[in-house]
């Protein structure tokens, strides 16, 4: 295998990777067994926005809670990881109307949803380098 197979991403190098990708997990801490959950999700402004349905388990497990959020990609040569912990809240119709006109996935276009944002507290990305020595 390589001799230095990962390295770390600084923060510019982490937000660069987040921004180039759509999906990503969450998992939030709370009174219920962890769980993970996909989501589409969007950067802007320091923060990580996604939406969800506003009587979906995601809301009631993320709302006002501290998570971790991944975000990943695979080539044939490399992969990255991004996790993100932080703080999720959800956001007032006002703030809402700036959001609604950025470029996310929907999933579930026909229901009632409701946007939350990541505050991060800590960023921590990781670049690896999949080509090992006999290949």
């Amino acid at each position: 295998m390589s001799p230095n197979p990962n390295s770390k991403l600084d923060a510019h190098e982490s937000w660069a990777q987040l921004s180039g990708v759509r999906l990503g997990r969450l998992s939030a801490a709370g009174a219920t067994p962890p769980d993970i959950h996909p989501v589409s999700y969007v950067t802007h402004a320091g923060k990580i926005y996604f939406r969800t349905g506003v009587a979906s388990r995601l809301l009631q497990e993320a709302s006002d809670k501290d998570i971790a959020f991944e975000a990943a990609w695979q080539e044939a040569e490399s992969a990255w990881s991004v996790v993100v912990l932080g703080h999720a809240h959800v956001l007032s119709s006002s703030e809402r109307a700036e959001l609604d006109g950025l470029p996310i996935l929907d999933f579930a276009p026909n229901i009632d949803d409701v946007w939350l944002a990541i505050t991060p507290t800590e960023l921590r990305g990781r670049r690896f380098n999949l080509i090992t020595e006999d290949d």
